[in-house]
């Protein structure tokens, strides 16, 4: 017999929160452990809650969101935090990514989505939503730079290159990097110009999520 899955859900939204355990409970290896308005409720609520996967939400106040993703992890340091999110803006799934979440998907995603992530969470690995690694390429209207075509990053990268995109994903700002890879501020422009120009993005949430889904760093 399969292994279930637990789930917890946290989110501030009733509605959003029941009917997201409506939806996972028609799934037969997932079972609802409990659903709370917000981290502080779940992790004061006394009983053996021994959660798999938490889905909750991250409000939009960057104090507000990592405190209640330390709250969960604090709790249960075993568990996986999948992020609910309304935004895909790249400041926001940068902090809760350093906040220590393990996936993140967006609230207009579809069902399969958010199934897929749950189980990818649960199998010990990061998930991003694919409309969001997808949104800075398809916004300028160029072929997405994840699509499986694309596979031999080392060859179409340099080492050096392969380095800033690391450090653009951690958050490193041009200064810091230059000063971490002993560069000038220039050269370390035009690294990024150059990977940039490679992988068909504009914006260093099309770096971040390339960096993401090619292993550089973790979500």
């Amino acid at each position: 017999m399969r292994r279930k899955t637990h789930i917890m859900v946290v989110d501030q939204e009733g509605i959003v929160r029941d009917g997201l355990c409506a939806l996972l409970q028609r799934a037969e290896e997932l079972h609802v452990d409990g659903a709370f308005s917000s981290a502080r409720e779940a992790v004061r609520t006394r009983g053996d809650l021994r959660p798999n996967v938490v889905i909750m939400d991250f409000p939009l106040a960057m104090k507000t969101g990592p405190e209640t993703i330390a709250h969960v992890k604090r709790r249960w340091p075993e568990a996986r935090v999948l992020v609910l999110s309304g935004s895909s803006e790249g400041q926001v799934i940068e902090a809760a990514r350093r906040a220590g979440a393990d996936g993140y998907v967006l609230r207009n995603d579809n069902r399969s989505e958010l199934f897929d992530a749950i189980h990818t969470l649960a199998n010990g690995k990061h998930y991003i939503s694919k409309s969001v690694l997808e949104r800075p390429a398809r916004s300028h209207g160029r072929p997405s730079p994840h699509a499986p075509r694309r596979t031999d990053t080392a060859g179409m990268l340099t080492e050096r290159e392969q380095e800033v995109v690391a450090l653009i994903a951690e958050g490193y700002r041009t200064r810091e990097m230059a000063q971490l890879l002993s560069v000038s501020h220039k050269t370390v422009e035009r690294h990024r110009t150059n990977l940039m120009r490679k992988l068909g993005v504009r914006s260093a949430t099309g770096v971040v999520a390339y960096a993401i889904t090619h292993g550089y760093v973790g979500f």
